[in-house]
């Protein structure tokens, strides 16, 4: 009543305040929420707002009666009596409208933990649906910032970023990309047999090494047993079958094998290998593990193509989901986010890898900060190519050297002259401090 007796004794500049605060769904009385949409409309047409306008749009909507007639309108002028509070007025109405979507949301989530038969999913829903209903009320006066609110938040984020950044350990291409900073997205994509998991085990193996913090591997296509020999595989540089024998024959072996690891910074990555997941469970697990284990480094996905989306059966829908929410999700967890894709068949075909060969959906490339693809070139020469980069030069080749029996990655060099001239152009960035040099780090 506040609000609305405050538009109608100063429309314009309560209008200003309330009009990106509020939706007319924020209001409990039914007559009260119908007037102030027909003071909304009344605003965006320009028609200046006053108990005669206010009464005559109600009554072409034949909505008069419904809000208790010109009578109740002409209450209203007289129950404020000025428009200064109007914002303080309208913060308690946010308030309490957020209130009761979250006790409507609870009600909901109960009901359903009647009849949940996976609870996994029951949790990752029910977090969403919180987060959704405590971010509908519209907050948009704390969305638009000053260039001095912009400031401070700018040299926060230049504080902490060579630890919060995510590099590949790579310094040629970390020296043109820059990394991936918190809240952005890489995307890695190349045909089946190209070493693409394996790149991506190798990067946050290195980066729980360096920077001591644990990364969260979503490795949806393959098993953990499978993983944990891969981690010994690459960090211990040892044959699969050894890592085998060695648990299965030898006493104290595992103990040993986790003081390596731990050694070697390889024990702080974490692993969820559940099949199938939504990008919203993704971000419930990733929550977890901030409260499990504290600050991550960054989340992989191991790969878009197997993840799910409910309600969207179609490939190309589910991907454009996935793709496009993953940069939310990066946004959301505050975050570094790397996940692989495949490339399409036509480009497998022909050989080539562009930003568009992703498949399932253009989405992919819309939603990457940042894209790498891995290749094969007429010499069989396994190359990775970047083919978006947010930071500047992209369609840059470099030369990957990898030890095929432990899946290491030794080298990432470039492969040519222009590729040539652009790393040395972004290692004169490192040089003058643009990002923490990544040779100073021993990965191993």
């Amino acid at each position: 009543m506040s609000v609305i007796g405050a538009i109608l004794l100063d429309p314009e500049a309560a209008m200003a305040r309330v009009a990106a605060e509020l939706n007319p769904d924020d209001f409990y009385h039914v007559g009260n929420a119908i007037i102030y949409r027909a003071s909304l409309e009344l605003n965006r047409d320009q028609v200046l707002i006053d108990l005669v306008t206010l009464t005559s749009k109600l009554e072409d909507q034949g909505k008069l009666h419904q809000v208790g007639g010109a009578g109740y309108i002409a209450q209203l002028v007289d129950f404020v009596p000025t428009a200064a509070n109007v914002g303080y007025y309208a913060g308690l109405i946010r308030q309490k409208a957020v209130a009761r979507r979250v006790i409507q949301t609870a009600r909901e989530i109960a009901a359903s933990a009647y009849c949940a038969e996976d609870t996994d999913a029951l949790l990752a829903n029910a977090m969403a649906a919180l987060e959704a209903a405590g971010g509908s009320g519209s907050k948009a006066g704390n969305d638009l910032l000053t260039m001095d609110e912009m400031r401070v938040l700018y040299e926060k984020h230049v504080r902490l970023l060579d630890k919060a950044r995510f590099v590949t350990g790579f310094p040629d291409v970390d020296g043109v990309i820059r990394g991936v900073a918190p809240g952005e997205v890489m995307m890695i994509t190349a045909y089946s047999g190209l070493f693409k998991s394996a790149f991506l085990q190798n990067i946050l193996i290195q980066a729980c090494h360096r920077t001591k913090l644990h990364h969260l591997f979503f490795s949806i296509e393959m098993p953990a047993t499978r993983v944990f020999e891969r981690t010994c595989q690459i960090a211990m540089e040892e044959y699969t079958y050894r890592v085998e024998s060695g648990f299965h024959h030898h006493e104290g072996y595992g103990d040993q094998t986790m003081d390596e690891l731990k050694k070697l910074g390889a024990d702080k990555l974490i692993v969820c290998d559940r099949p199938a997941l939504t990008i919203e469970q993704i971000e419930h697990y990733a929550r977890i593990a901030k409260a499990r284990f504290g600050e991550l480094g960054a989340v992989g996905i191991d790969y878009l193509g197997l993840m799910a989306a409910d309600g969207l059966s179609r490939e190309y829908d589910r991907i454009s989901y996935v793709a496009e929410n993953s940069k939310h999700l990066a946004k959301r967890l505050n975050v570094p986010v790397i996940i692989l894709t495949q490339i399409d068949r036509n480009s497998a075909r022909d050989g080539k890898v562009e930003a568009y060969s992703a498949k399932g959906s253009g989405a992919i490339e819309a939603s990457a900060d940042y894209m790498l693809g891995l290749l094969r070139n007429e010499r069989k020469d396994l190359l990775l190519k970047i083919l978006k980069n947010r930071n500047g030069e992209a369609d840059l080749k470099f030369k990957v050297e990898i030890d095929a029996k432990y899946l290491k990655f030794r080298s990432i060099e470039p492969y040519d002259a222009i590729a040539v001239k652009n790393s040395e152009r972004g290692r004169e960035r490192i040089r003058k401090g643009y990002t923490r040099d990544p040779e100073e780090y021993d990965p191993y």
